[in-house]
């Protein structure tokens, strides 16, 4: 224990001895740090490669380190001296071993990594990469005696944003670690481009080209991508330096073209300059200059090389890659290019048929390409590319199209949208040759979800009705076309009428035995554009191409002056400004369904709809905005009595208001958990909401407060009307193996009794006047009151759908909407119901007069080789069209 007790005193004796050299007031000076660099592999005697792996490590004795500061370069021996190491530029570092890329100019050269570590007296933080200056730049070393900055915005001077670090002189070792590196440099390398959507596949050209053709390549060079300098591309002989073009080393992409200018007085296997050109037609494309020995109407091979900026060159790539592809470069003859994109049983009569026609409206010479070639209906449908197609649809295609003055372009009924989409928009607008388009085409059992054909072509859509299925009446039609339908010119221009067009012979329809098959689907033309034919109106019963406006289910109709509205499901609302004559589709921003609309002008409206859905507008429809609201509830009925005063209904008792114009909307003092269907207002106070088993509930305050009225019926109200301030009207479901119901009031709602319907279906919707109502409902059914809702008598509509909403605006002219697209209309009050719209089915459009006057692109909905097997009408109707229109 006495041996234990005397070593503990010696050492504390010691401890005690050793610190009385040093105390607060005589602290040690800090010690500056060393650095130490390492080259792998340990050797800066043989020379290396051009991208180099360098570990430093620092040493402090009375610290540790915490960064440093690094600088390589192409040094002089001076700027390696003490002094002058001050005025290099350095970067911070935390980690303490980098990969070094040194550009190379020459094959051999030296360089120099100096590194300086940093000890933590240093006190601050920097991040990675930071830019340090001991003296800004153009001052002078000796004399500019301020601190180290971190130059945050790299610009060279102290400013502002910088920051000082003082601290830094003492921190660092001043003399640092210098190496110096013999490298050599490295060859680059270059392959062609892959297929972002499958890098398996590179981007050839297919094997038959015009004298258009895009090429694209990524290069790589060991020392660093930077220091490709330019590429050497060549056509078909090596060998021969003067083939050779030099393409600088930041372009990745050439498109190679021989214009018609330098083509068309050559036959036989000759050989042009291609003019050399970068960028797309969508980015800046430029000529720069032109590569010579491109072989006309033989094989023809494409050779590139990388170079770096010390000269060193990669080997040549060819493509084709080898002799199992090839590359056949085909000299254009004509003006026309006829592109099929048709892949049916019939393609080879079809083509056979086009061949026949073309000459005889002036054109002997023409090229096809069939860019279907290779592919099956279900690749065309889900947008595959043909064979025959380009890679690079720009610019390729582009330049490919502008070799021709026309384009005819047929398609069957999964026509190529994304091979069309922009090669046919820039062929159609470019200034350097403005193209000239007939497109024909049929359509499949979906409509174009990409909008593709509008992007080029003078449509303003395309109908979402297809003429192709078998609802119950009215039928919309099937895809058989009897031989001896026309199509019918547009009239509006009398000086301006097209040659009609027949399914078969036009001489003698009785001789047309056979049936078209066709997708029909009604156009609509853009704003400048002009009909030019419709199929002509059927005649058979029941009619089998009854033009609707949509297949979506219609749930409400609002009616001001010639003005209505209908909406429905999908977040579909059609609008009409003749009456209900014609209908447009409005573009809602919304694809829920919606369940009512209201009108209180000309300009504002408002539609309701599931999960919350509202939407306004205050143009008429031509554009919504969203003022939905967060629920899962549907909204069933909306009524506003001014411009921010309104109130929704809806399933589970929803109701709510609003006081700002949708902006916000609160919860009004009366609950329950019913479904209410309907809301309606006869002025700015007096309101009434209607539900669920018999549910009345009426307000005289503005919708501020309600409360519930007792009625005789517990059936479902599904629409209440105002007859004037004091006579309403509501309608519901049918009682079992009993009327439908009908309830009146005429004490302004606050008593009800039941009326006769005269029908025992169930009633959706009613509208009333001062003497008239209205009401619609399953079947097709709609009873009509002369007397002011004491008696009622239905009237035969001819349809079977379900009626779901009815408006008029005088007490002759109105509108039933219904379930299928169907819209109704009368003239006469109600006696006669005719279905609407029952416009042409619109298969013909022309784009309006361009900047030559002439016009330059015709839309054909239906396959132009159906229209008169014989071309006793189609030569005609393309002669007026390329002759007359395109002015060709």
């Amino acid at each position: 224990m006495m041996k234990i007790f005397f070593a503990i005193t010696i050492s504390i004796l010691l401890i005690m001895s050793g610190c009385t050299k040093e105390i607060p007031d005589q602290p040690l000076a800090n010690n500056s740090p060393k650095t130490f660099l390492w080259l792998f592999p340990d050797s800066t005697i043989a020379e290396g490669h051009s991208r180099q792996h360098v570990r430093w490590w620092g040493e402090d004795a009375d610290g540790f380190i915490v960064g440093y500061l690094f600088a390589s370069g192409k040094f002089t021996p001076s700027d390696l001296q003490s002094h002058a190491l001050d005025t290099l530029t350095w970067r911070w570092r935390t980690t303490n071993d980098s990969v070094i890329a040194f550009p190379l100019l020459t094959k051999r050269d030296t360089f120099e990594i100096v590194v300086r570590a940093v000890d933590n007296t240093f006190g601050l933080g920097l991040p990675d990469d930071a830019l340090i200056r001991f003296v800004p730049a153009g001052a002078v070393p000796g004399v500019y005696t301020g601190a180290p900055f971190w130059d945050k915005n790299e610009d060279g001077q102290l400013d502002s944003v910088d920051q000082l670090l003082p601290n830094l002189w003492s921190a660092m070792d001043a003399k640092g670690a210098t190496l110096g590196m013999p490298v050599l440099n490295q060859p680059p390398s270059v392959v062609f481009a892959q297929n972002p959507n499958d890098p398996s596949f590179v981007m050839q050209q297919p094997d038959t080209t015009f004298t258009a053709a895009t090429f694209s390549w990524v290069g790589s060079d060991p020392d660093g991508d930077q220091t490709i300098s330019s590429y050497d591309i060549v056509l078909n002989d090596t060998s021969n330096h003067s083939n050779y073009f030099t393409v600088p080393g930041n372009i990745k992409l050439v498109t190679l073209l021989a214009p018609r200018s330098r083509t068309n007085d050559i036959h036989g296997v000759q050989s042009v300059a291609a003019d050399v050109w970068t960028g797309t037609f969508a980015t800046n494309r430029r000529l720069i200059g032109s590569l010579p020995n491109l072989q006309l109407d033989t094989l023809n091979r494409f050779f590139i090389r990388a170079r770096d900026v010390a000269g060193d060159a990669s080997k040549f790539i060819r493509m084709p890659s080898d002799t199992t592809q090839k590359w056949f470069v085909k000299n254009p003859r004509g003006k026309l290019l006829i592109i099929s994109d048709y892949i049916t049983g019939d393609r080879v009569q079809a083509l056979s048929f086009y061949k026949t026609v073309f000459p005889r409206v002036g054109f002997p010479e023409f090229e096809v390409i069939d860019i279907a070639r290779g592919l099956t209906a279900q690749q065309k449908s889900d947008s595959k590319i043909g064979r025959l197609v380009p890679p690079f649809l720009d610019p390729a295609f582009i330049y490919t199209l502008q070799l021709f003055d026309i384009v005819f372009w047929y398609t069957d009924q999964f026509p190529s949208l994304a091979v069309a989409q922009v090669p046919l928009f820039q062929y159609l607008h470019d200034a350097s040759h403005r193209g000239k388009v007939i497109f024909s085409t049929t359509f499949a059992t979906s409509s174009d979800p990409r909008g593709a054909i509008t992007d080029f072509s003078p449509l303003d859509s395309v109908s979402s009705v297809f003429l192709g299925n078998t609802r119950s009446f009215p039928t919309l039609g099937d895809t058989r076309v009897p031989g001896g339908f026309q199509l019918v010119p547009d009239s509006s221009d009398p000086s301006n009428i097209y040659p009609p067009l027949v399914f078969g012979n036009l001489d003698n329809p009785q001789l047309n035995q056979t049936i078209y098959s066709v997708f029909l689907r009604s156009i609509y033309k853009r704003a400048d554009s002009k009909y030019v034919f419709h199929i002509q109106q059927d005649s058979r019963s029941p009619v089998r191409y009854t033009y609707l406006a949509t297949l979506n289910d219609f749930r409400s109709v609002a009616s001001i002056s010639t003005m209505s509205w209908a909406c429905g499901t999908s977040g579909t609302v059609f609008h009409s400004s003749d009456g209900g004559t014609t209908w447009t589709m409005q573009t809602t921003g919304t694809t829920g369904s919606l369940e009512a609309i209201q009108f209180m002008d000309e300009s504002t409206g408002w539609s309701v709809g599931d999960n919350g859905v509202i939407i306004q507008t205050q143009d008429g429809g031509a554009t919504w905005a969203n003022r939905s609201v967060v629920t899962t509830e549907n909204l069933l009925g909306v009524a506003f009595t001014s411009t921010t005063n309104g109130i929704i209904v809806g399933t589970n008792g929803l109701f709510i208001r609003t006081i700002n114009a949708g902006q916000g909307w609160s919860s009004v003092g009366f609950h329950t958990n019913k479904n209410l269907h309907a809301v309606k207002f006869v002025d700015q106070q007096n309101g009434i909401v209607v539900g669920d088993s018999g549910l009345v509930v009426k307000t005289t305050d503005g919708g501020t407060t309600w409360r519930s009225i007792a009625t005789l019926t517990g059936q479902k109200l599904f629409s209440v009307a105002y007859a004037s301030s004091m006579n309403l009207l509501a309608v519901g479901s049918a009682i079992v193996n009993g009327d439908a119901t009908i309830i009146k009031s005429i004490d302004g709602g606050d008593s009800w009794i039941q009326a006769a319907s005269g029908t025992n279906v169930e009633l959706h919707s009613i509208f009333a006047d001062n003497t008239n109502a209205w009401a619609c409902g399953a079947g097709g059914i709609v009873v009509r009151s002369l007397d002011g809702g004491n008696t009622w008598a239905s009237s035969s509509t001819g349809v079977g759908q379900n009626l779901t909403g009815v408006s008029f605006s005088t007490p002759a002219q109105g509108i039933v909407v219904a379930t299928g697209g169907v819209i109704l209309k009368t003239s006469d009050g109600g006696s006669l119901w005719s279905l609407k719209p029952d416009g042409n089915i619109n298969v013909g459009v022309i784009d309006g007069f361009g900047i030559d006057g002439k016009r330059s692109f015709l839309f054909l909905g239906l396959p132009l080789h159906y229209l008169d097997g014989a071309g006793g009408t189609v030569v005609p109707f393309l002669q007026h069209v390329i002759h007359d229109e395109f002015g060709g």
